[in-house]
């Protein structure tokens, strides 16, 4: 009798540890797609807003230290002694980056998926409006 029950108890516990083997295998996979899924949607519905928003301020800032370079440079163009040409050089410089960030930064997140056709590297769309 308890040679049966010791039987039956392995081959329940056997069983037990078949089916969750096979949910750990199971589950695993439709959980990181799951995961998956729920990534792509938030970046679709958080980062993309957020991204054109940083994008917009970069050319707003960009446009307005260009605007300041020039002038700064007027300024200095009218009176050379006392206006030094240094800061609005660097003004137009710093507009450059601003105006050039979104897209530098468009080309470095496809870099990995650029392909090659026809001689010229494509990067993707990067940044769209």
């Amino acid at each position: 009798m308890k040679n049966i029950l010791k039987t039956k108890l392995a081959q329940d516990v056997m069983l037990g540890l078949t089916v969750a083997a096979a949910f750990a295998l199971i589950i695993p996979t439709d959980a990181m797609a799951q995961l998956q899924g729920s990534v792509d949607a938030a970046q679709t519905s958080i980062a993309q807003p957020f991204i054109k928003v940083v994008s917009y301020v970069s050319y707003g800032l960009g446009t307005v230290m260009g605007v300041a370079g020039i002038a700064g440079l007027k300024k200095h163009s009218d009176n050379p002694g006392s206006n030094p040409i240094g800061p609005p050089l660097g003004r137009i410089g710093a507009s450059a980056a601003f105006i050039t960030a979104p897209s530098l930064v468009g080309m470095l997140q496809h870099t990995g998926s650029g392909t090659l056709q026809g001689g010229t590297p494509t990067f993707g769309s990067g940044i769209t409006f």
